[in-house]
């Protein structure tokens, strides 16, 4: 079922007027605008990720969903595997939106954007987000310009069909700063670059004009905790704060989403569903040392969320899964694990937690230790992250086999990275 148009009949004086309104299709007034960002690695079988796409674009049987595979270097490829998985999962159907990188001419044809205002939700592919943006963005004189089909995107979104994606089709979502790529340990050493270079390929680039701009507010990062990104969103997050006024972000984990509702209100949610979680940092009190020589950051506050775990984007109220039981007074070990490469990521070990991920929650699960350090394995300098809990800090845990597979999630970890001394 398409959204309808009303027709509504006005006398104004002797004359009389027609005005032709889009009306909301039925899952936005359970939901509003929302979203479902995945922190990539999405995996065919992780049926309440894809679920809950299905139903927030109407429901089986009814979810028509457009997938924009733009962000890859095999569109085509990609596009027919995501729709074998949502009709599998019973959307009624899975469109391909055809525009990417080498067919831009696409995103101003009228067929493509009729298709785009025939769905009830759509999913963004994984791959390079900056291609997303070459792809739905007009380049004029006087900037960038939403294309007919962004324009499209936008009306369909506004009537409450759901923005999804994975990787980069995450990343892209953002109205503010959109990271382009990096990792932590460059970030720290050489700061924040707007422009790639070939010569180095691992510092952190960022878009200053942003993503698509379906979430304000949030600069948001995909494959975090897995790839050690912890450093680079937190320095990115510093570094632009003042002149973006952006100062919290947050990074999805691997096969986990954030499924955002009523993105148009102050009532605006994040909860996460999934295998992992999700951290968001705040480095609105932070104090960053002007006079160090290398980077150096303290108090900003991180905080970890998993499955079922939620929380209010405006205020930052955050509620913990039902099925999470406080930690304090419950520790299982005496003391705080530490780190040696403390933005390794999962590489190492997939059976264990990620290395920040392991230290963080650790503190929590400690009878003796309110602190801990994790650095960083590279050097020239090494950087050490400590990582403390307060008296605002706590921690919730659902108790499985292990450590490695218990479900943590944290509030209020103070933060600071600094070089080693």
């Amino acid at each position: 079922m398409d959204s309808v148009l009303v027709v509504f009949f006005l006398l104004l004086g002797a004359c009389g007027a027609f005005i032709l309104v889009d009306v909301a299709l039925p899952q936005y007034y359970k939901y509003g605008k929302s979203l479902v960002l995945v922190g990539g690695a999405l995996a065919e079988n992780n049926s309440e990720i894809y679920d809950a796409i299905i139903e927030m674009s109407g429901g089986r049987g009814f979810a028509k969903i457009g997938i924009i595979n733009a962000a890859s270097l095999d569109p085509l490829g990609g596009y027919q595997y995501y729709r074998d998985v949502f009709l599998k999962y019973g959307a009624l159907e899975a469109n391909r939106i055809p525009i990417d990188v080498n067919h831009t001419s696409a995103n101003a044809d009228p067929k493509v954007v009729s298709l785009i205002r025939q769905q009830t939700g759509f999913f963004f592919g994984g791959g390079d987000q900056q291609r997303v943006i070459d792809t739905l963005y007009t380049q004029t004189p006087q900037g960038r310009m939403d294309s007919p089909a962004l324009a499209a995107l936008r009306e369909r979104f506004n009537l409450g069909a759901v923005i999804s994606g994975t990787s980069a089709g995450t990343e892209c979502q953002p109205n503010n700063l959109m990271i382009n790529n990096g990792m932590s340990w460059e970030a720290l050493r050489y700061g924040v670059h707007t422009t790639y270079s070939e010569d180095h390929p691992d510092y952190l680039v960022y878009n200053p004009s942003g993503g698509l701009g379906f979430l304000d507010g949030f600069i948001i990062d995909a494959h975090f905790s897995e790839r050690g990104r912890e450093g680079r969103l937190a320095v990115l997050l510093d570094e632009t704060r003042r002149q973006f006024h952006i100062s919290r972000g947050f990074g999805v984990d691997e096969n986990t989403a954030l499924v955002v509702t009523h993105a148009e209100s102050d009532a605006i949610t994040g909860k996460v569903i999934g295998q992992s979680g999700v951290v968001f940092i705040d480095v609105t009190h932070a104090h960053h040392d002007p006079h160090s020589i290398y980077y150096s950051i303290s108090n900003v506050l991180f905080h970890y969320l998993t499955n079922g775990d939620q929380i209010g984007l405006r205020n930052l109220n955050i509620s913990f899964s039902p099925r999470k039981t406080p930690m304090r007074g419950h520790e299982n070990y005496d003391h705080a694990l530490t780190s040696d490469d403390i933005f390794y990521g999962k590489h190492r070990n997939s059976d264990h937690k990620p290395e920040f991920t392991r230290a963080a929650t650790s503190v929590f699960d400690s009878r003796l230790d309110t602190s801990t350090y994790g650095d960083t394995y590279e050097s020239h300098p090494t950087f050490r992250v400590i990582l403390a809990r307060t008296a605002d800090s706590v921690g919730f845990v659902e108790r499985k086999s292990s450590f490695h597979t218990d479900l943590t999630s944290y509030e209020n970890l103070v933060v600071s990275i600094a070089e080693r001394n």
